[in-house]
């Protein structure tokens, strides 16, 4: 090959398949993302950029922290919250370590999860923040993706709704 740069596995296997369908023919290569989804260009990026920029400083302002975490979860950490029927609207699947995940659809689990993973080590109350990208499986409407990003501001361990309020 005269390239000068490396292919991985996939993409060769992907060019091996798609010389051999059709007696050589390469298929033709969809160039939109998939449905639901969007590409970021740079002066998307610029937009996205700034508008997330304000609002991890709006969040900062008011005493929380950066946290993230995985996109890819255990599929029972959802389950466990909204009940068997919300895996219709998971971008699930069976792992190859035949474990069942899926693409996040909202950061609170994962955020609980996070939580009672560090138990009593964690010094209450917290407030965290995050600006999460999530995927939901359902049908799309006007301005409703499949993939989304989410503001989240979330306090934790205050009794009551005094949380809700801050002055």
């Amino acid at each position: 090959s005269s390239s000068s740069g490396r292919a991985s596995a996939a993409v060769v296997q992907d060019a091996e398949k798609m010389k051999n369908k059709g007696g050589g023919k390469q298929e033709k290569l969809d160039l939109q993302p998939p449905r639901g989804t969007r590409d970021f260009y740079p002066e998307d990026m610029r937009l996205r950029n700034w508008l997330f920029g304000h609002w991890k400083d709006v969040a900062r302002e008011f005493g929380f922290e950066e946290y993230d975490a995985p996109v890819l979860e255990s599929e029972a950490l959802y389950i466990r919250k909204a009940g068997e029927e919300v895996t219709q609207q998971l971008y699930n699947f069976e792992d190859k370590g035949e474990r069942r995940v899926a693409l996040r659809p909202e950061m609170t689990p994962s955020l609980a999860r996070m939580v009672m993973a560090k138990g009593k080590g964690l010094t209450l109350p917290v407030k965290w923040a995050s600006i999460p990208q999530c995927w939901r499986y359902e049908r799309m409407t006007r301005g409703r993706r499949r993939e989304h990003y989410q503001w989240n501001m979330d306090v934790w361990g205050v009794p009551g709704v005094e949380a809700e309020a801050e002055r």
